[in-house]
């Protein structure tokens, strides 16, 4: 009797591939094609601008918002640093001196002779791009600010994600069981991708996204609230472009679900360190940090770069037969993600408690032995 059962790649290790980086802002590579770069090398610089500040001179001076204009010592376009003077208004016989000075460095953008309020905009930041691997730079765009490096990763395929492709140092915040809310969401974690553990609320991913925190790598998420960032649907295979303004890889499924024992002691090796991840492809790259590693990078020929880069490719799914030995994933929700191998598969139909007839196959787990029926099964590698 054939047992055909879908084959999920989960992890690919010491692969060579490409990865992209991204200049937060607008700016300029300074790398070349063909150049060999180290993690640490500065491979581009942008200039980001922090938002701006408001402030209501009129109340300051004590004084109709049409009149602000005469007692500003600066004009429209004209740069101001913190505490340096920006309004002054004599005072008369009875005092009523008023001086007010600048909260912030910036540039005076707007008057608004309405309100009385003036905006002061943040200056721009020089923000360096490190490469984050060693490789070879395989495409500079100047124009869109990305640079394309072939390098040596290991990479973790998740079920199905959301947003664009983000990097960051990655943090553990619990064990594969937490459940994350938005009191684990902090400040200190901005520009950083994150591990939870069984389940992410939609607080927090509100949350990490006020942060700053680039993404989020979970074990399981409410249907509900997947539904909202893929634009009102669930659609397999994953092929989306959505983005909320912050990356997230599904790993296991839906409700709650723990990281698999497969993918989390990869993720704790990471702790720490640079990873790059895209959900809408629910790829996460974990590259390697081995300087030796270069060698093999300068060793292999990868295909012509498409003209739709890093589209996910059709390799992480298929179907064949199951056999005695696999190592097997349970999905549904009887035993929803627990892993073990195959000890014996049924040769004949058994009847289900729901009248049903199946093929059952023993498994053994790290912590037990269960039995499931060959449609409940996934082969992972």
């Amino acid at each position: 009797m054939s047992n055909l059962v879908p084959q999920r790649l989960r992890i690919e290790k010491d692969i060579v591939t490409r990865v992209k980086r991204v200049l937060k802002g607008k700016g300029k590579l300074n790398i070349t094609v063909g150049q060999q770069v180290t993690p640490a090398d500065i491979i581009g610089t942008a200039l980001i601008s922090s938002g701006f500040r408001t402030l209501n001179l009129a109340d300051a001076l004590s004084v109709s918002a049409d009149k602000i204009n005469k007692y500003l010592k600066k004009q429209i376009g004209q740069r101001v640093y913190k505490d340096e003077l920006l309004a002054f208004k004599e005072g008369g016989l009875l005092g009523g001196k008023k001086i007010v000075l600048s909260p912030t460095d910036g540039t005076l953008d707007h008057i608004n002779p309405k309100t009385g309020e003036i905006r002061l905009t943040h200056l721009a930041k020089k923000v360096d791009l490190p490469s984050g691997v060693f490789g070879i730079v395989e495409k500079a765009d100047n124009e869109r600010g990305i640079a394309t490096i072939k390098t040596q990763v290991s990479r973790v395929y998740g079920m199905f994600g959301s947003g664009r492709w983000r990097d960051g140092n990655l943090i553990i915040l619990g064990s594969r069981d937490s459940l994350i809310n938005k009191a684990d969401i902090s400040p200190k974690y901005d520009d950083h991708i994150l591990v939870g553990g069984s389940l992410i609320f939609k607080d927090a991913i509100t949350a990490a996204i006020s942060a700053g925190i680039n993404g989020i790598i979970t074990g399981g998420i409410n249907a509900q609230d997947y539904r909202s960032m893929a634009g009102g649907k669930i659609s397999f295979p994953k092929k989306l472009e959505n983005d909320i303004g912050i990356s997230i890889i599904v790993c296991e499924g839906f409700g709650s679900l723990q990281i698999g024992e497969d993918l989390y002691p990869l993720l704790k090796e990471y702790n720490g360190k640079f990873v790059s991840m895209e959900g809408n492809s629910a790829i996460l790259n974990l590259p390697s940090f081995e300087s030796k590693s270069i060698i093999r990078v300068k060793a292999t020929q990868l295909p012509p770069i498409p003209e739709s880069e890093f589209e996910t490719e059709e390799k992480v799914m298929s179907v064949r037969e199951l056999k005695v030995g696999d190592r097997v994933r349970a999905i549904g929700n009887t035993y929803g993600g627990e892993q073990g191998r195959i000890l014996f598969i049924d040769q004949t139909e058994s009847i289900l408690a729901a009248g049903l007839k199946a093929i059952l196959v023993t498994i053994e787990t790290k912590r037990r032995k269960i039995q499931l029926p060959v449609a409940n099964l996934e082969v992972i590698s």
